[in-house]
C-alpha cells in the first residue's frame, strides 16, 4: 500500500468513528460505585414543594441537590426513559433522553441530582424533574438531553437496601404533595378481577398499545386499582396471575388536564416478580376444606337504583323486628350484595332492627369450623348503627318464625367489622376466621341490624359469608 492509499483509509477510519459517535444514543458512563464528593442540601418533598400550581414549569436556578435510592428504572421496557428515586420523605419520577439508563442506574443505587437548570412540574399530576423544551411551539417537560446527563446526575454507592412502603389504598391519595406518588408501595389482599384475570399483562399486537388491567381488594371490594403495561415491556405478553396476594409497584396517578376532577390510581409494574398472587382468591377455600355455607349474594335480583329487591335464599330468613324494614339486594361495579340502612326511616328518630338469618347448617360431620365474612359501613349521618352476630344450636330457633324469642350466642366481639365512614364504599373489612368449632349440631348464623338507638342509621353491606370445616 502507497502513502496515498494509507492516508485515504486513515481519513476514512477516522469519518466511521465521527459517524458512530455522532449517532450513539447513550451517555458515558457515570462515576464508579465508590463514595463520592457531593452531599445532599434538601429532601425529595422538600424539592416537590417548589412546586404548587398545576400545569406550571418551575425552573430551578439554586443549587438544590437531592439525593435518593433507584427504586425503578427502565429494564424490563415498561417505564421509558424513566427512572424513580425515593428518600425516607417520598419520591420523583426523573426524565432521561437516554437509553438503557439501567446499566448505570440499577434498582439499589444512590443517585445524587444537581437540579440548578432542570425544570419540575407535573406530568398527568405525576411530579417530574426534566428538562424544559419547545416542542410544536409549546412548552414541554422532556428527558434530561443525554449529552448533560453527568452534569446533573452523579452515581453514588451500589445495593443499598430497597423496600416497598407497605399501604393501603386509601393512603395513597392524588394531590400533588402525596408522599407516595413514584414511590415504590406495596398492597396486600389483592387480586386481578373477573374479567381481566385470563389477559396478558400487556398488548402484544402490532400496535403494542399500553393497556390497563384492574386489580380488586377481592371478597366483592369495590376498590379497584389500574396496574397500567406498556406493549413494549418484555412481560407483555405474560398472562396475569389467577390467585390473591401482594402487589408492589410504582405508585403513579393520571389526570387528562391540571383542572380535571377525575384522578386514576395506576400501578407501574417493575417485572412479574413484583406480582406475588400465589393465595387463592378470596372466597376461594383451601384445599382439603367443607364449604358448609358459602353465600356471596351473586344469585339475588339485585339492583343499583331503588326501589331495592328483598334479600331472598331458600331457608333463610329476613325480617324486621323494628322498623318494617328488611336486606335488600344491591349490585355496585358488578358486585352483589346484602344492604341495609335505617336512613330516612319513619317515624323520626329512625329506629330499625332487623335479622338476616341462615339457613340451618350441619356441623355433625366437621371440625374445625370457622365463619369469615365482609362488611362495609357508610353514610353515618347521626351515628353508626350497630351490627351483631349471633349464633343458636339448642333448638330455640328451627328457621322459621320470630328469631328474636329463641336463645342467641353473641360472637360479634370476634369479627372485625368494618368501621363507620363518612364516604360511600370505604372498602370492605374482611371479618377473619371466627372459630366456632365448639358448637355442634345444627346452627344458625345470624346478622342483625341495629338502628334501634334514636339517630343511628347508617348503612351496612355484607358480603362473602362462608362457614368451612374440616
Amino acid at each position: 500500500m502507497n502513502k496515498i492509499q494509507q492516508f485515504l483509509s486513515a481519513v476514512i477510519l477516522i469519518a466511521a468513528l465521527v459517524t458512530f459517535s455522532a449517532c450513539k444514543k447513550t451517555f458515558d458512563a457515570p462515576p464508579g460505585p465508590g463514595d463520592v464528593n457531593i452531599v445532599a442540601n434538601t429532601s425529595i418533598q422538600n424539592l416537590k414543594s417548589y412546586h404548587t400550581i398545576p400545569g406550571v414549569y418551575d425552573l430551578i436556578t439554586q443549587d438544590v441537590i437531592i439525593s435518593g435510592i433507584v427504586v425503578a428504572n427502565d429494564k424490563s421496557g415498561n417505564m421509558y426513559k424513566q427512572l424513580f428515586i425515593q428518600d425516607t420523605t417520598g419520591a420523583i419520577q426523573l426524565l432521561v433522553d437516554a437509553y438503557s439508563l439501567y446499566a448505570s442506574y440499577p434498582v439499589g443505587r444512590r443517585v445524587y441530582v444537581k437540579c440548578n437548570g432542570l425544570t419540575l412540574t407535573d406530568s398527568y399530576s405525576n411530579m417530574v424533574l426534566g428538562y424544559k423544551a419547545i416542542v410544536d411551539g409549546l412548552p414541554s417537560i422532556e428527558g434530561i438531553p443525554g449529552a448533560i446527563v453527568n452534569d446533573h446526575l452523579i452515581g453514588g454507592s451500589l445495593n443499598n437496601p430497597v423496600e416497598p412502603l407497605s399501604v393501603s389504598i386509601n393512603d395513597l391519595g392524588t394531590s400533588l404533595d402525596n408522599r407516595y406518588i413514584n414511590a415504590l408501595v406495596k398492597l396486600d389482599g389483592y387480586e386481578f378481577v373477573a374479567g381481566d384475570s385470563s389477559k396478558t399483562y400487556g398488548d402484544t399486537s402490532s400496535y403494542k398499545s399500553t393497556v390497563n388491567r384492574l386489580i380488586s381488594l377481592g371478597c366483592g371490594s369495590s376498590l379497584t386499582t389500574t396496574v397500567r403495561t406498556s406493549g413494549y415491556a418484555n412481560f407483555a405478553g405474560i398472562h396475569v396471575p389467577t390467585g390473591n396476594g401482594s402487589i408492589t409497584a410504582i405508585y403513579t396517578i393520571y389526570r387528562s388536564s391540571p383542572t380535571s376532577s377525575t384522578t386514576t390510581k395506576q400501578l407501574l409494574l417493575r417485572d412479574t416478580e413484583d406480582v406475588q398472587f400465589t393465595n387463592g382468591r378470596c372466597g376461594a377455600p383451601p384445599p382439603g376444606t367443607i364449604v358448609l355455607l358459602n353465600e356471596d349474594f351473586e344469585t339475588q335480583n339485585a339492583t343499583s337504583t331503588a326501589p331495592y329487591n328483598a334479600v331472598a335464599i331458600n331457608g333463610w330468613a329476613n325480617i324486621s323486628e323494628v322498623g318494617a324494614r328488611t336486606y335488600s339486594a344491591k349490585i355496585y361495579s358488578n358486585n352483589k350484595y346484602a344492604y341495609l340502612t335505617a336512613f330516612g326511616a319513619t317515624p323520626a328518630p329512625a329506629q330499625v332492627k332487623t335479622w338476616l338469618v341462615t339457613a340451618g347448617i350441619n356441623m355433625n360431620n366437621t371440625t374445625n369450623e370457622t365463619l369469615s365474612f365482609a362488611t362495609q359501613q357508610d353514610y353515618s349521618s347521626n351515628g353508626p348503627a350497630a351490627l351483631k352476630i349471633l349464633i343458636s344450636n339448642d333448638g330455640s330457633y328451627t328457621g322459621t318464625g320470630n328469631p328474636w324469642t329463641a336463645n342467641w350466642t353473641d360472637i360479634t366481639a370476634q369479627a372485625a367489622l368494618s368501621p363507620v365512614s363518612a364516604s360511600n364504599f370505604p372498602g370492605y373489612t374482611p371479618s377473619g376466621n371466627i372459630d366456632i368449632s365448639s358448637f355442634s349440631g345444627t346452627v344458625y348464623i345470624a346478622f342483625v341490624y341495629d338502628g334501634t338507638n334514636p339517630g343511628s342509621s347508617s348503612t351496612w353491606e355484607i358480603d362473602n359469608i362462608q362457614v368451612l370445616g374440616l
